[in-house]
């Protein structure tokens, strides 16, 4: 008998559970969406950066880089239409003469589990990535200093840290709370809504 097939949006590696127990935070979710919309930064990078943070670990520039372009595709042809479509259908603006604009939210609503599931994929496919790439910590260097390190290097990345960008590197330090201590355990919680 197969085994049974788990949800699309039910993370199958450590660094999507982890990612899932972090986004669920709702002061992290708020900062990474700010991420997101305002400066055109990935939230799953920024959840695995943590989770390399978390785990003792950290990317380095190059390490970065190599971790973005392997998103890029997927991120590019499935997460940002689904989120660009999903986002359009929530609006007020009418998708179609004579469609009650309440239906055409009801279908965007509906497209927020697909997204959360591809982005859930991606947080799977990404992490041998991430172990590949990934460096122990220095000496004397902290989980929070590393995070915070591995945001300026994507700052740079999204092109040459854009405005605001540091206010958003500390949000997200500050809400993402402490790093979880190697072999504790992450909860398995789901996301909640996105914006």
């Amino acid at each position: 008998m197969p085994s049974p097939v788990p949800a699309p949006s039910t993370p199958q590696t450590p660094l999507g559970r982890h990612a899932h127990a972090v986004y669920g935070r709702p002061s992290a979710r708020e900062v990474c969406l700010e991420a997101q919309d305002g400066h055109g930064a990935d939230v799953v990078l920024i959840l695995a950066f943590h989770h390399a943070a978390a785990t003792g670990r950290r990317l380095d520039a190059h390490g970065i880089a190599a971790l973005d372009a392997a998103a890029a595709g997927w991120r590019a042809e499935v997460v940002r239409p689904l989120r660009a479509l999903r986002r359009r259908l929530r609006g007020d603006a009418p998708v179609m003469a004579g469609m009650a604009a309440d239906r055409a939210r009801a279908i965007g609503d509906g497209l927020l589990a697909q997204e959360i599931a591809a982005e859930t994929a991606m947080l799977d496919a990404l992490a041998p990535v991430l172990d590949g790439l990934a460096r122990p910590l220095g000496a004397g260097e902290d989980g929070r200093t590393a995070f915070a390190r591995m945001l300026n290097l994507y700052g740079v990345l999204l092109v040459a840290l854009p405005d605001g960008w540091t206010r958003v590197r500390d949000g997200l330090v500050a809400s993402m709370g402490p790093a979880i201590p190697r072999g504790e355990s992450i909860p398995r919680e789901e996301a909640g809504d996105r914006a």
